[in-house]
């Protein structure tokens, strides 16, 4: 989405250069949205997503972030993950002129039928101030952890996450969350300055020490290969489950 990233990139640097700290008192709305675009309405869906988020993050005080990714095997698969305050601040975005704009469109590019909402439950959500390039990347990875496990795992991977954005310049956003239904499935969300960043993170201490650690812990990872469309936050949200 080459216009999405230029409109990225001009509205970022008309924000501060430094994003300011994003605590939040409460949980936060995390959602995961599947989508599927209708076979010709590809350039009409990314010119749709790119209002959305644009005006969205930038014009709504509690949108702390929005994200559109398309599935590289099936561009027509789409995924959207946004980052609300609070409940409050996304019943506010549901009730926003860009969101009714969207609904409105909706129907036209997409096919409604196999719209999916994945509910989950915050547990890590921690992020820089995101300027999109052509070489930034993002991932979305998919994790059963065995029952018998569970504290375990989160005690492992969380400190992990929050080592890797304070020490890792290329790291610039980290996100995990449960299923609602499933707590033992897990959602990772993570965006990187290039694919290089993402390399050198995988080579730290800290990265390997969880792969040795939870290695045995696990009964089912996918890491759904995904290129980033419009990539937009507010930068600075520091949010985590003691």
């Amino acid at each position: 989405m080459k216009t999405g990233i230029s409109l990225s990139v001009s509205l970022a640097l008309s924000c501060s250069a430094v994003a300011q700290a994003q605590k939040v008192s409460g949980p936060p709305v995390f959602n995961i949205f599947e989508l599927a675009i209708k076979h010709d309405k590809k350039i009409a869906y990314d010119s749709l997503a790119e209002k959305t988020i644009s005006t969205s993050v930038m014009g709504e005080s509690g949108t702390l972030a929005m994200y559109s990714a398309k599935n590289k095997m099936n561009p027509s698969a789409v995924y959207m993950f946004e980052i609300y305050a609070d409940g409050g601040a996304y019943d506010k975005h549901l009730g926003s002129m860009s969101y009714k704009e969207f609904l409105r469109n909706s129907p036209y590019i997409l096919q409604t039928s196999l719209k999916r909402k994945i509910v989950v439950v915050p547990q890590l959500l921690v992020d820089k101030k995101i300027v999109q390039s052509n070489k930034t990347i993002n991932n979305f990875v998919i994790v059963d952890v065995k029952p018998a496990y569970g504290q375990a795992f989160r005690q492992i991977v969380l400190p992990e996450m929050a080592q890797s954005i304070k020490k890792e310049v290329g790291v610039l956003a980290m996100y995990a969350a449960t299923d609602k239904a499933n707590p033992g499935r897990w959602y990772f969300y993570e965006i990187y300055a290039s694919e290089e960043a993402y390399q050198a993170h995988r080579l730290t201490p800290h990265f390997k020490e969880y792969i040795e650690k939870t290695a045995e812990m696990t009964t089912y990872k996918e890491a759904v290969a995904i290129e980033p469309g419009l990539l937009m936050n507010k930068g600075g949200l520091d949010y985590g489950i003691e």
